[in-house]
Order: structure tokens, then C-alpha cells, then sequence
């Protein structure tokens, strides 16, 4: 495991050096620091627009995402370049938020499934930086959350089939897929300059 993680150390420093010798450090946090206020605010428009959840704890974990949402999306506009705990910390909270506060919203079941594509632009921060036992933890859980989306809005909310498959397989493909490619692509690059 020692090894894993030195390993993990080393290509997120890659990543963050080259971000650096390219000069657009302040630019990737800034574009992620805009997606996860982006998220925040999604979730801020649901509940003053009325789709907000109706009962005690479904609502608690709402506003919990909508923070942490906020929160993060200051640190990345205002803070420091996060180290790779911070950033996995960050994911795996942002995963987590994502999936909370779109199953708990009072959306029609069309767009709580839409709403999983958020998962995607966290998976392009993981395929860049992390290294593979991250990047896995982050696919199978994007790819169970999305799963259990679908499952759910199809048993329990009346939506076809078809439909969600629709909308559930490309999301699966770039959570899993893409994400995949660009990690490859980033490791074959890194290789090189090695």
C-alpha cells in the first residue's frame, strides 16, 4: 500500500507541476471552483423555486450538500492549491453531496436522473490527477450512484425504461469511459517526460 501511495503522491504532484509550467494553475481552480459553485447554486435554485425536499431530514441534507457545495467552491476560488488528500477529500465529498441532494430534491424524475451528469466534471478532475486506486474508487462509486438513480426513478417514479437508459448510459460511459482515457492519456504523457 506504501508503494500505491507514493506512486498516487507523485503523479498528482506531476499533474500539479505541470499545471504550473504551463501557467494555468489559477485558471483549472478557478474553472473548478465555478463548477462546484455551480452545483452549489443549482441546489440553492431548487429550493427557492420549490423543489426543494418537503420532510425534515430529506431537507437537512439539502442544505448540508448546498454548504458544503459553497464551502468548497470558495476554498478553490480563495484558497491554496489543495494537497492530494484535500483534493480525494474533496471529490469523495462532492460525489457524495451530489448524490445526496439529487435524491433528496422534489425534481421530476426526468432531471433527477439528468442531474447525475454532474458526477462527469469530477471525473475529469480524478482522471487528470489521480492515480489509479483513486480514480477506481471515484468510477464505481459514480457509476452505483447513477445506477441506483436510474433503478430507483424506474421502480419508484414510473419512468421508462427506455428513458433512462437513455440518459443513464452516457453518463456511465464518460463517468467510466472518458475518465479512463484521459487518465491513459495523462500517464502515457507523464511517461514520456520521464
Amino acid at each position: 500500500m506504501t508503494s500505491a501511495v507514493k506512486s498516487s503522491e507523485e503523479h498528482y504532484e506531476w499533474g500539479v507541476d505541470l499545471m504550473s509550467s504551463l501557467a494555468v494553475e489559477g485558471i483549472v481552480k478557478r474553472v473548478i471552483a465555478l463548477a462546484t459553485l455551480g452545483m452549489a447554486v443549482i441546489v440553492t435554485l431548487e429550493m427557492g423555486f420549490g423543489y426543494g425536499a418537503t420532510t425534515p431530514i430529506p431537507t437537512s441534507v439539502q442544505w448540508t450538500s448546498m454548504i458544503a457545495a459553497y464551502v468548497m467552491g470558495a476554498f478553490w476560488m480563495f484558497g491554496p492549491w489543495p494537497t492530494i488528500n484535500q483534493a480525494f477529500a474533496f471529490v469523495t465529498i462532492a460525489n457524495i453531496a451530489i448524490f445526496s441532494a439529487t435524491m433528496v430534491a422534489d425534481f421530476p424524475p426526468e432531471i433527477t436522473l439528468g442531474k447525475s451528469a454532474f458526477l462527469i466534471e469530477l471525473g475529469m478532475f480524478v482522471g487528470f490527477f489521480f492515480e489509479r486506486w483513486m480514480l477506481a474508487s471515484h468510477i464505481l462509486f459514480c457509476v452505483a450512484a447513477t445506477t441506483f438513480i436510474a433503478v430507483y426513478v424506474v421502480t419508484y417514479e414510473s419512468v421508462s425504461i427506455l428513458m433512462a437508459f437513455v440518459v443513464w448510459s452516457p453518463v456511465v460511459v464518460s463517468i467510466g469511459g472518458f475518465v479512463l482515457l484521459l487518465h491513459f492519456a495523462v500517464r502515457s504523457m507523464r511517461l514520456e517526460f520521464e
